[in-house]
């Protein structure tokens, strides 16, 4: 008796051992079925005619880097007297008013004139290229005035908003003096992927115009073609 329960005891055991065997084994391979699929979107450059910035644009590649504003500068009034000694006028906006909003009655604006004070760069295309801005004045001529006045444009801007360009970078490059013999020089200038979307500034009160003296300035209305350059750092594409 004692033999057989034994080999009873072993035949119980081996059956047990038979039936938690597999079911460990099964419960490993029990794992959640796992597979892959994709979301994906283009984008494109530039945007749609509703928000298209305006302004004057690129060509080509560059079709969506925008000259949105470039700023209208008006110096007041100044007496004959004054452009003998060489005298520094002071920034007056466009509409009518002083940087300090007094009014001024002389000259009127010209109401094609760009009278915001503002400076607006937008890139849209989207491709990291940089962009640099420059600007060049040329001399002061009147109808009537047969020598031509020179000076000194001291542009400055505030009220910088940038997207994508690293505030310090462009901090930095806020003023520039342009001499009127027509050489450009750089204002702004947004490195390689920077200065995607909007960039801008508006014209400082401290903006001033030094005049070399003079002795044959005419009374009349002197005025001076700012060029604004916006091109591409490197070659997109």
């Amino acid at each position: 008796m004692k033999k057989s329960l034994l080999v009873s005891a072993a035949a119980l055991a081996l059956a047990a051992a038979t039936l938690v065997a597999p079911a460990t084994v099964f419960a490993e391979d029990n794992g959640p079925a796992v597979g892959q699929s994709t979301a994906e979107f283009e984008v494109t450059a530039g945007g749609d005619t509703d928000t298209n910035p305006g302004g004057d644009n690129g060509t080509g590649d560059n079709a969506n880097l925008w000259l949105v504003k470039a700023p209208d500068l008006n110096f007041g009034k100044a007496t004959v007297a004054d452009i003998i000694a060489g005298k520094t006028l002071t920034y007056t906006t466009v509409d009518g008013k002083t940087a300090n909003s007094k009014q001024i009655t002389d000259p009127k604006p010209d109401p094609a004139e760009n009278n915001e004070g503002k400076l607006q760069v937008s890139d849209l295309r989207g491709n990291g290229a940089g962009w640099t801005l420059s600007a060049a004045i040329t001399p002061f001529t009147a109808d009537g005035a047969t020598s031509p006045l020179n000076g000194t444009l001291n542009l400055k801007l505030t009220n910088l908003k940038a997207d994508n360009v690293t505030a310090t970078a462009i901090a930095d490059q806020n003023s520039v003096e342009l001499t009127t013999d027509n050489s450009a020089k750089t204002l702004w200038t947004a490195t390689t992927d920077q200065g995607q979307g909007n960039t801008s500034a508006d014209v400082d009160a401290s903006t001033s115009l030094t005049i070399n003296p003079n002795a044959q300035a005419k009374a009349a209305v002197y005025d001076a073609t700012i060029t604004w350059t916006l091109s591409s750092t490197i070659t997109a594409g």
